[in-house]
């Protein structure tokens, strides 16, 4: 039996959404159109397609106008980081500083790199210990386009004061642009686009039990965004190519979801996190814990500090268990590397290293969480054993009897 505590990577469709799926996708077979197409099949499609962008506004306290369809939020947030920066330029060339959050997530941090090529200055926002972002450097920037802070960081967790930042680039910035991505936080957090007040708002669709590839990016109106995909002008023009409607649907459906069965899925949530703190207790003494205080993290996500510099090793170990879970952020699973994210935040290069997330989801269980702790013990043991292999040299740690 799996025992799959990777949510944070990715949630199993849900069943509700599935059948969603599945049915508008066999009711185009059977009635084929084009939401573009003026036919009856075509307007069909966009009644379809238009109802689901009815509902996914309402379940995040949006206007229908203000939902663009994507492919997931890794694609919503570059429109709205790189779009957004350009849109704001276009309008007021002096505006060329764009500040990333340093906790967030690489489908944000990896934007830097275009909107250099733009002649945009990127800076990183620092963070404090448990990974929250410190805002003077905020208040400090000058000719300030665009902010862009996730409500929950993917790898540690963490919460962010997203009114906080929305406050005091309103407030020492007007005119700039704030964007959030919301992927981590709507399971485990009231997202409502209008009363949070920012310009841009991602949501990905595997992140909530839609399937993989289905997503939104919420842009208020008004909003300067520029995009580099020129098409057919579908989606307020922002995203050419004809849209998946099913897709749609099965994204408007896992958010409504989401958001009726929010208290329950937290009040989960918080058990089992509980019951994995307690239960390091036992099987470790200690010697693994929490990364962040839990009381400023998401309670689906629980990052842990280890005593070892190879958690890819303890990773094998716990998936010959049929454990599965993940090295820090799911992007770079498997690579042996510092935590960014931990280094940001003040940790040392060893702390950085020693990492791993344990990330739940509505169908995980206590078995789950007990089956992570039976095999947490002999995994650290053998991830320890090559840690025993390495010795230190002048430049970092090289393997006894091999090249560094």
């Amino acid at each position: 039996m799996t025992h799959y505590l990777d949510h944070a990577a990715t949630t199993p469709c849900v069943p509700q959404v599935l059948e969603a799926w599945m049915r508008t996708a066999r009711d185009l077979a059977a009635h084929p159109g084009n939401p573009a197409s003026l036919h009856g099949g075509g307007r069909r499609a966009r009644r379809l397609l238009e109802d689901a962008r009815a509902q996914v506004a309402q379940a995040l306290g949006a206007q229908r106008p203000e939902v663009v369809f994507t492919s997931g939020a890794t694609e919503a947030d570059a429109l709205a980081v790189v779009g957004g920066a350009r849109g704001v330029r276009s309008r007021e060339p002096h505006r060329r500083q764009v500040l990333l959050g340093g906790a967030d997530h690489d489908a944000v941090l990896e934007q830097a790199e275009v909107l250099s090529r733009d002649g945009m200055e990127v800076r990183i926002l620092e963070l404090d210990r448990d990974g929250r972002i410190q805002v003077e450097m905020l208040r400090s920037s000058h000719a300030l386009a665009l902010v862009s802070v996730g409500m929950v960081s993917s790898e540690l967790g963490t919460l962010q004061d997203v009114g906080d930042i929305l406050r005091s680039a309103r407030t020492h910035h007007p005119g700039a642009l704030v964007h959030t991505d919301a992927a981590q936080a709507i399971p485990v957090l009231p997202v409502d686009f209008h009363t949070l007040g920012v310009d841009m708002l991602s949501v990905g669709g595997h992140k909530v039990g839609a399937p993989v590839g289905t997503g939104a990016l919420l842009v208020r109106r008004g909003c300067p965004i520029v995009s580099d995909r020129p098409g057919g002008g579908h989606e307020r023009g922002l995203r050419s190519g004809t849209p998946d409607v099913a897709g749609a649907v099965a994204l408007a459906t896992a958010l409504d979801l989401a958001a009726h069965e929010r208290e329950r899925t937290v009040a989960h949530a918080r058990h089992l996190r509980d019951h994995l703190l307690a239960g390091l207790t036992r099987v470790c003494g200690g010697v693994v814990r929490p990364s962040i205080s839990p009381k400023a993290s998401s309670p689906a996500i629980i990052h842990l500090s280890l005593p070892t510099r190879h958690p890819e090793a303890l990773l094998m170990a716990l998936d010959t268990a049929d454990v599965h879970v993940s090295a820090g952020s799911a992007c770079h699973a498997g690579v042996t590397r510092p935590s960014q994210v931990m280094l940001r935040a003040g940790r040392s290069r060893a702390e950085a290293l020693g990492v791993l997330r344990v990330s739940t989801g509505k169908g995980t269980t206590t078995g789950d969480i007990d089956a992570f702790l039976s095999a947490l013990p002999g995994a650290l043991e053998a991830a320890r054993a090559l840690d025993a292999l390495d010795r230190p040299t002048g430049s970092g740690l090289t393997r006894k009897g091999g090249e560094s």
